[in-house]
């Protein structure tokens, strides 16, 4: 091998170049952020790559920190308001590292410290706190969008169906019909998640927490879940000893490091191969079992992430860390942020991106099947209460794509899949038609049912009621999902 080459694939061949927690954090988040991605469209993620690059090569560097946090919170804001669970976290901890690293430049150069060890430190303590705040409320409204009549009717229920989703994903086609069969895993989702946010809140129990997260997540990573269980692990970190993890770390084998990103190659491969070029997932059909890419991208996920976080997660902590909520002022208006996100469904601003994703809840339509609740209680807009049953939208495309959409994937909203039929809040309809009048899509008709009567809008520009001005902020923040009829269960839905 040429000599000039050694330096560059050292890190790719050797182990990680990780020193401290916060070198630790970046390779996970950039893993995380890659494996949205390549879970089954790597095309998508051209945009995000050479991110995932910069920070895999520079864990340590503050600039590429602040400069992978910049970009991508740019690439997830362009993609609102459809955004999942993952991606919010990932846009809510992006901004809040923007916002420490902004504190610690400024106080260097008031300073004069030019030291790198303390600036990681000086990083890691200004947003130590407000993250951790932040992933707390994330499994917390996780946990209570989840206590409603849906989700604990097995027939319908997320926590059931998703076995399910992971059984056929590896190629399992002979598993129960009956869905009672996995109703057990509607009680251990709610406990497990629940008891991992009071062990994590519990400085002796952190460790305990942590561990009880990699194993929780390592189970659902296994149904395609493995972007968001890659970030959760990463923000993990934060409720243990800097110190701690900083000595683990400097006990790790070099393997490790060689492991993790030779299972890196391997998940980029699989993805690149059966869903970007083949197209096809099955590898070897059989008649009750395939193999499929997805059993090999989630082999190849759990060996790169449980070598290296097992050493570092397990075991106990003697003592509580004085610094564990420390964090600067402004980082605090992240957790405000995922605060206000999380109660939007109950507030009537917003049903999608909030972290109800396969919960079975549901709120519009002057119902609930919120087990605390009361419909409406909270209300302070009547937007989710205004439902329309849509029966067609069509539209032309336009002669060319703005280059923010072609960045980012032009896509119709997911409820459109589910037309004719599909009712969603009016709203809904006026967010999408003016977006495509931005889009310079030529012409929009669109034709619903609304309190009863059939409205055909041959042309939906010239609509006052739909182009009634819905500012862009609006537009950019808040959507909805397709509403069952009334009376029935809510069905699973992302």
């Amino acid at each position: 091998m040429s000599r000039r080459l050694t330096p560059l694939l050292r890190p790719l061949l050797g182990p990680l170049r990780i020193e401290t927690p916060l070198g630790l954090f970046s390779v996970l988040w950039a893993f995380g952020t890659a494996l949205n991605s390549l879970e089954n469209s790597p095309l998508s993620g051209l945009m995000v790559y050479p991110l995932v690059v910069l920070l895999l090569f520079n864990p340590e560097q503050l600039w590429a920190i602040a400069t992978f946090a910049v970009m991508h919170a740019i690439l997830l804001a362009l993609r609102l308001p459809g955004i999942a669970n993952h991606s919010v976290l990932a846009l809510l901890v992006d901004t809040g590292l923007v916002i420490g690293c902004l504190r610690v430049w400024t106080r260097r150069g008031a300073s004069g410290a030019t030291s790198a060890d303390g600036a990681q430190r000086a990083l890691w303590d200004a947003v130590r706190g407000p993250l951790k705040a932040t992933l707390v409320l994330v499994y917390a409204f996780a946990v209570f969008d989840k206590l409603n009549r849906s989700f604990f009717d097995p027939t319908v229920s997320c926590a059931v169906s998703q076995v399910g989703k992971m059984l056929t994903l590896h190629g399992i086609t002979g598993w129960p019909a009956d869905p009672s069969v996995f109703q057990y895993n509607i009680y251990l989702t709610l406990i497990v998640e629940t008891a991992i946010v009071a062990l994590l809140l519990w400085p002796r129990a952190a460790s305990l927490g942590a561990t009880l997260g990699l194993l929780f997540h390592l189970g659902l990573g296994w149904a395609r879940f493995y972007d968001f269980a890659t970030l959760a692990f990463a923000l993990y970190l934060f409720f243990l000893p800097w110190d701690r993890v900083q000595d683990r770390l400097s006990r790790m084998r070099s393997q490790t490091g060689t492991l993790f990103f030779v299972a890196f190659a391997g998940v980029a491969l699989c993805s690149v191969i059966f869903y970007g070029v083949l197209e096809n997932p099955v590898i070897v059909p059989g008649a009750r079992w395939s193999l499929t890419a997805d059993t090999l991208l989630c082999l190849c996920w759990t060996a790169a992430v449980v070598p290296m976080l097992w050493p570092i997660f397990r075991g106990r902590d003697i003592e509580a860390d004085p610094r564990r909520w420390h964090g600067t002022a402004l980082a605090w208006v992240v957790p405000a942020i995922a605060l206000l996100n999380g109660a939007t469904p109950y507030l009537g601003l917003k049903t999608v991106s909030n972290y109800s994703m396969f919960s079975n809840l549901r709120t519009e339509g002057g119902m609930t099947n919120h087990l605390l609740v009361p419909a409406g209680r909270f209300f302070i807009s009547d937007r989710q209460n205004d439902l329309v049953r849509v029966e067609s939208m069509l539209r032309p495309n336009p002669p060319h794509w703005p280059w923010w959409s072609v960045a980012t994937g032009h896509s119709d909203p997911r409820w459109s899949a589910e037309i004719p039929g599909a009712r969603i809040p009016f709203s809904e309809i006026r967010r999408i038609v003016q977006n495509w009048h931005d889009l310079g899509v030529p012409t929009a008709t669109v034709v619903f049912e609304r309190n009863g009567e059939r409205q055909v809008v041959q042309d939906a520009y010239a609509d006052a009621e739909i182009m009634r001005p819905m500012p862009w902020l609006e537009r950019k923040l808040f959507s909805y999902r397709v509403v069952d009829p009334d009376g029935m269960p809510a069905r699973c839905r992302w």
